[in-house]
């Protein structure tokens, strides 16, 4: 599913609105569609929908917007320099109040921008509701958001209108072509986002829903060590003490795509750690499959999650996504009990010239049974029934793994909906201003150079209110989105994660537990018998046979002890992993997760009963007869 190709955000020759005859259609009802015009299932890793990739950061010098509710009134030094190149060149060098707008408006990673937010924009520029209505209709048509480029085409659409005296029917792709090299900057205030509604969303850049909780305690820095550390395993219980409100303690990774300036066929990622004492360093996607292999060698029998696929040539909604999957990544192996200490690991977080160093220096990847023992005490502690306990869950996990991964799909899918909500939501705001802003003006007393009635101008003032209302009510929807987007939505893929990292632990078990000790044991007792006879025989020379025999013999004896040590210790591994990692994990992230998004859902309801309650008491007041 990842080699399908898909619409780029930065594709700007092969956009719609660059086809005049595309927007030439005066009859186009852009509420014909309530969902979303994308296609499901070909972006995520595992079970993705399309969302907004990130935006190359520009080189562009970006100005100083004015501040909330100030007109911006910047200088022409900054007029557009490639007016010769029509739509196209101003749309790939647009001036920098442009991109300082689309700053304003886009401080997340997103590279698309919400119907919602481009409309509140939009209200500022003293133009007609009817001709923002016919500016967001030329250039965003049925979807519920912008992308970069038809961002830009909005913003000289508005200043177009904004620089002539023409009706909305002379509004048009054609008419702002033809003014390209006359055109003005918009004239529009950035407005400023109420926080009154009593509905908050959790930053695009913070940690999952469960490891939001402040750090109880620091972690400990790990040591600058590149072989496995040889501590011993804890005793269950005291492994299980350790982990009670591991949720509080919580390491916590971003990872952050670096612009296109640096590279775009070959991404780079900045790394960074709450607890180690290093500035962020970058990585390729490259370095993230160079620790996964390390790790698995090492660690085979340890819950380690799945990185997402490599693709070429990617598209920036992809990018978005594998982005956070590699967040979700190093954040699960960072705060594993036993991989957090790994010394690897640790080099991969602090070391800034990572690429010299692997040249630099040998890795083991020497697995950790070679190193780790076990005592007795640790021995008893696993249970007789292991395999049983493990059956348990090897049987459940295959229906368990694939109802998250709808949960996933039907979250995606709910979001999209919540966005193309959110888009009708404008539209709806839109096309009743622009009611409220014709109908005194169509009462049939003002024939003759009447003033018209006093009913109609009350109601249409009513249907401006309930535009408005509808306005913030969009904003709270797509609010709403991004929460889920950035929240609930990848609590869910973590929880899914978990049972990947499962799955592919008992994938890895089935195929690395076997070993050779059968065979061994039988060419022991081989040797043992041929010993047997050349002592009863007596040969001459028989003892130089013999001693090579007793040699072989003992080798093979201390790799058969070596062996049924590992087979212990891969049996701790796996009630360790078991019962410490998984199950602890399992149990925190669903309950904490579902927590956080009921929280969310709670203050979104609020503030929805508060907008329409608010809304309520002023249609009182509107004349009906």
């Amino acid at each position: 599913m990842f080699n399908n190709p898909r619409r780029m955000s930065g594709q700007l020759l092969s956009s719609s609105f660059l086809t005049p005859a595309a927007n030439s259609n005066n009859n186009f009802d852009p509420l014909v569609r309530s969902t979303p015009n994308v296609a499901y299932g070909d972006v995520d890793p595992w079970s993705a929908s399309p969302l907004p990739g990130p935006r190359p950061v520009s080189t562009t010098t970006t100005p100083k917007l004015p501040a909330d509710g100030q007109e911006g009134t910047p200088s022409d030094d900054i007029r557009p320099s490639s007016s010769k190149d029509g739509l196209n060149g101003l749309i790939e060098d647009p001036p920098a109040i442009y991109l300082s707008l689309l700053d304003s408006l886009d401080p997340s990673p997103s590279g698309d921008l919400s119907l919602a937010s481009v409309h509140r924009l939009l209200a500022t520029s003293q133009l007609p509701a009817s001709t923002v209505e016919k500016i967001i209709n030329l250039t965003c048509r049925d979807k519920a958001r912008l992308t970069r480029a038809e961002f830009f085409c909005t913003l000289a659409l508005v200043a177009l209108a904004q620089s002539s005296d023409s009706t909305d029917s002379e509004l048009s792709i054609e008419a702002l072509i033809t003014a390209i090299p006359d055109l003005p900057l918009p004239r529009l205030i950035v407005p400023a986002v109420s926080a009154s509604n009593g509905y908050s969303v959790p930053s695009t850049l913070g940690p999952s829903p469960w490891d939001t909780t402040p750090r109880v305690s620091g972690h400990p820095q790990p040591p600058a060590t590149v072989s496995n550390p040889g501590s011993s395993f804890a005793e269950s219980s005291r492994e299980l003490e350790a982990q009670k409100g591991y949720w509080q303690r919580l390491e916590v990774i971003e990872v952050v795509l670096i612009a296109e300036k640096q590279g775009w066929f070959l991404q780079k990622y900045m790394v960074s750690s709450s607890s180690r004492s290093s500035s962020p360093v970058s990585r390729r996607y490259s370095d993230f499959v160079w620790l996964l292999d390390t790790l698995i060698k090492r660690y085979p029998f340890r819950l380690l999650p799945a990185l997402p696929p490599k693709k070429i040539g990617p598209g920036a909604n992809f990018l978005e996504q594998r982005r956070k999957a590699l967040r979700r990544f190093l954040n699960m192996v960072v705060n594993h009990p036993v991989l957090k200490d790994d010394g690897a690991l640790n080099v991969f977080l602090t070391e800034p010239n990572f690429e010299a160093w692997r040249k630099r220096v040998k890795v083991s990847t020497e697995e950790e049974s070679a190193s780790k023992k076990l005592n007795p005490a640790q021995e008893m502690a696993i249970p007789a029934d292991l395999e049983e306990k493990l059956g348990v869950l090897r049987d459940h996990l295959p229906a368990v793994l694939a109802s998250h991964q709808k949960l996933v799909a039907i979250s995606e899918r709910q979001v999209g909906r919540m966005q193309a909500a959110s888009g009708d939501a404008v539209r709806l705001s839109m096309a009743l201003q622009s009611v409220g802003e014709e109908m005194p003006s169509a009462c049939y007393r003002c024939a003759g150079g009447g003033e018209g009635c006093s009913l109609c101008q009350g109601v249409a003032r009513g249907l401006t209110e309930v535009g408005s209302t509808w306005a913030r009510a969009a904003e709270l929807g797509e609010r709403r989105a991004n929460a889920l987007l950035v929240g609930s939505l990848e609590s869910l893929k973590s929880q899914r994660d978990l049972y990947l990292a499962a799955r592919d632990l008992f994938f890895r078990h089935d195929r690395l537990s076997k070993d050779s000790v059968d065979a061994l044991r039988k060419k022991v007792d081989g040797r043992n018998k041929k010993l047997e006879i050349l002592r009863q025989a007596a040969k001459p020379g028989w003892e130089t046979e013999a001693d090579k025999l007793v040699s072989a013999t003992d080798q093979d004896t201390g790799a058969i002890n070596n062996l049924l040590s590992r087979r212990v210790f891969i049996r701790a591994c796996m009630w360790h992993e078991l019962q410490v990692v998984f199950h602890t994990r399992q149990a925190a992230q669903a309950t904490l997760g579902w927590r956080d998004f009921v929280r969310d859902a709670e203050g979104a309801a609020k503030a929805d009963a508060a907008l329409w309650g608010e809304l309520s008491e002023r249609l009182e007041g509107v004349p009906v007869e």
